[in-house]
C-alpha cells in the first residue's frame, strides 16, 4: 500500500503540473472573472460581495443593496484558498492573484486521475494499466481542457467521480463509509452545478451490493440522499443569505440582462451535439467510443450501476439540450457535458480490452491531438475572427453545423496563422492589468471590435495560449510571476512526480483486492483491461 499511495502521489504532482502548464494563467472566461472576484472579496473582507464595479455577469442586486453573485460557494471557498497561497508567496497583486486562482482548475483534474486510478486498481487492473487510463482520463478528452480553463465544469465533475470511487471502492469492504463519503460528494457536487444531483443515481446503483438484501442496505441509501439533501439545504441558505425574500429572483435578472435560458425546441441541440463539427461529441472527445464499447462488459456483471450510469448521462445530455446556450457559449467544444465525459471513463477501459488495439491507440491519439490544439489558442478567437458577437446561436441554433466556425476543422489554419504571423503586442494591456478590467482579452473598456482588426488589436487573440508563451511578451510591468523560474517550477515537479510513479511501481506490488466483482469477459475472468 505503501508503493501504492507513493504512486498515487506521482500521478497527482504529474498531472497537477502539465495541466497548469497548459493553462493560460489569468481568468479567460467572464464566468471566471466572477468567481475570482467574489474569492477575493472572502479574503479582503470575509464575505462575498462583488465590489468591482467591472464585473457584471451573473451579478444582482442583492442584501442590503449590495451586490452578489448567483455562483455557489465551492469555487469561491476553494479561489480564496488560491488567493491566500497567492499573497503568502509573494506582493498582494491582482494579475498574481489570477494566476493562482487559475491553479484550482489543474488541481481538480489531478485529483480526478487520482480517483481513476484508485478505482482501476480495485476493479483488478496492474497498478501500470490503473496509472495508464487514469492518465489518459485526463488527457485524451476534454477534461484537459477544461482543467486549464476557469469554467466551473471541472470541479463538479471531479465531485462526481470522487462519489462514484468512494462508493464503489466501499461497497464490500466499507460501505458505511462509502455512503458517507459519496453522498457528501454528491451534496457538495449540487453546490458545484445543480444538475449534477442526476448522478445521485449510479452512486445509489454503486453502493448497492447485490450479494444482500437491499432491506437490509436501505440505511446506506438514506445515508447518501440525507447527505444530498443536506447539501441542497446549504445551498439554498447560502442563496438566501445574499439575496434574502423580497428581492427579484436572480434567475429573472439573468434572463433580462443576457440571454433567454430555456429553448421551445431541444432538437436543433440534440442533433448538434451528436452529429455537427462545431460541438459533436465524437469530434471532441473520439475515445468516448471506449466507454460505449465498456458499458457491454460492465453490465454482465454491474447491470445495476451500468444502467444507472447510462440513465443518469442521458437525463443530463437531455437538460443540457434544454438550454439555449447549450453548447456552453464560446467555450471548446460541448463544454457542458464534461460531466459526462468524465464519469463515462470509468467504463473505458473495459471498452479498451474489447476493442483492437489499433483502434484503441487510434482513439486515444485522435483525442489527445485534439486537446492539444484545443490549448494551443483562445477559443473565442475564432468567433471574434467570423463577427460573432455573444449570443450569436439564438438566431440560429443549429449554426454549430456550419464549419467555418468549427474549432475542430480551423484550429490547424489558426495555429499557422498565429505562428506566421508578424504581429506584436500594442499597448493594449487592460486583460492583464490588476484595475479589474475585464479579462477575456478582446474586451476593452466595455468595447469589442470584431473581424482582422480586432485579431490584430487585442494581444491574447494573437499569442498562443499557455501562460509561459506570452507573459513574457505582454507584461511591460511585472508579470504575475517570475516566468522562467515558474515554468521550470513547474517542469520540475512534473519530473518530480514522474520519479515518484515510477518509483511506485518499479516494485511488485501484491494484485488489490477486488471490491466489486471482476468484469467477465466471453466467460472468463480478466485481472485487468491494460490490454494497450
Amino acid at each position: 500500500m505503501t508503493r501504492w499511495r507513493i504512486t498515487l502521489l506521482g500521478l497527482f504532482l504529474t498531472v497537477f503540473a502539465i495541466v497548469s502548464l497548459s493553462g493560460p494563467g489569468r481568468t479567460d472566461s467572464i464566468d471566471g472573472l466572477t468567481r475570482f472576484e467574489v474569492a477575493c472579496s472572502l479574503v479582503d473582507h470575509g464575505d462575498s460581495v462583488i465590489r468591482n464595479d467591472n464585473v457584471w455577469f451573473s451579478v444582482f442586486p442583492g442584501r442590503d443593496g449590495q451586490r452578489y453573485s448567483t455562483y455557489r460557494f465551492p469555487q469561491s471557498v476553494l479561489g480564496a484558498a488560491a488567493v491566500l497561497i497567492s499573497d503568502a508567496t509573494g506582493p498582494i497583486q491582482g494579475v498574481r492573484r489570477r494566476f493562482f486562482f487559475s491553479l484550482t482548475s489543474p488541481f481538480a483534474a489531478a485529483c480526478m486521475a487520482v480517483c481513476y486510478a484508485a478505482l482501476f486498481r480495485r476493479l483488478g487492473h496492474g497498478p501500470r494499466g490503473a496509472v495508464f487510463w487514469a492518465a489518459a482520463g485526463v488527457f485524451c478528452t476534454p477534461n484537459w481542457f477544461y482543467g486549464t480553463s476557469l469554467y466551473d465544469d471541472i470541479l463538479g465533475s471531479a465531485t462526481v467521480v470522487f462519489a462514484l470511487t468512494a462508493a464503489l471502492l466501499g461497497r464490500r469492504r466499507r460501505p458505511w463509509l462509502g455512503a458517507t463519503l459519496s453522498g457528501l460528494a454528491m451534496g457538495l457536487a449540487f453546490n458545484c452545478k445543480q444538475p449534477l444531483a442526476l448522478f445521485t443515481l449510479p452512486v445509489l446503483a454503486a453502493i448497492h451490493d447485490p450479494e444482500r438484501d437491499w432491506r437490509v442496505q436501505r440505511g446506506r441509501y438514506a445515508v447518501v440522499l440525507g447527505l444530498l439533501a443536506l447539501g441542497i439545504v446549504v445551498q439554498q441558505a447560502y442563496e438566501r443569505i445574499k439575496f434574502p425574500p423580497g428581492f427579484t429572483d436572480a434567475r429573472d435578472f439573468m434572463q433580462a440582462m443576457y440571454v433567454p435560458v430555456w429553448t421551445d425546441d431541444p432538437t436543433p441541440a440534440m442533433l448538434a451535439m451528436t452529429f455537427s463539427l462545431g460541438c459533436g461529441v465524437l469530434f471532441y472527445n473520439a475515445p468516448i467510443l471506449l466507454s460505449v464499447a465498456g458499458l457491454k462488459t460492465w453490465r454482465r456483471t454491474e447491470e445495476l450501476f451500468a444502467t444507472a450510469l447510462v440513465v443518469a448521462s442521458m437525463l443530463f445530455f437531455l437538460f443540457i439540450c434544454c438550454l439555449t446556450f447549450y453548447k456552453g457559449d464560446n467555450a471548446w467544444g460541448p463544454r457542458y457535458l464534461t460531466p459526462v465525459f468524465a464519469v463515462l471513463w470509468i467504463l473505458a477501459p473495459a471498452g479498451a480490452w474489447a476493442t483492437r488495439r489499433w483502434a484503441v491507440v487510434a482513439q486515444l491519439a485522435v483525442g489527445l491531438l485534439v486537446q492539444i490544439g484545443a490549448l494551443s489558442l483562445d477559443p473565442q478567437r475564432l468567433y471574434m475572427e467570423r463577427e460573432l458577437a455573444s449570443g450569436f446561436y439564438l438566431k440560429d441554433p443549429t449554426i454549430y453545423f456550419d464549419p467555418s466556425i468549427a474549432h475542430v476543422i480551423q484550429r490547424p489554419r489558426e495555429i499557422w496563422s498565429v505562428f506566421t504571423s508578424r504581429y506584436r503586442p500594442n499597448d493594449v494591456f487592460e486583460a492583464f492589468e490588476p484595475d479589474g478590467k475585464p479579462t477575456r482579452g478582446y474586451l476593452v473598456n466595455g468595447r469589442v471590435e470584431y473581424g482582422a482588426s480586432g485579431l490584430l488589436k487585442y494581444n491574447t487573440m494573437n499569442s498562443f495560449r499557455p501562460w509561459w508563451a506570452h507573459f513574457g511578451l505582454f507584461f511591460k510591468k511585472q508579470p504575475p510571476v517570475d516566468v522562467p523560474r515558474t515554468a521550470i517550477l513547474f517542469a520540475a515537479i512534473a519530473a518530480a512526480g514522474s520519479v515518484l510513479t515510477a518509483i511506485g511501481l518499479s516494485v511488485p506490488i501484491r494484485r488489490a483486492v477486488v471490491e466489486t466483482p471482476t468484469i467477465i469477459l466471453e466467460g472468463r475472468p480478466r485481472e485487468g483491461f491494460a490490454a494497450v
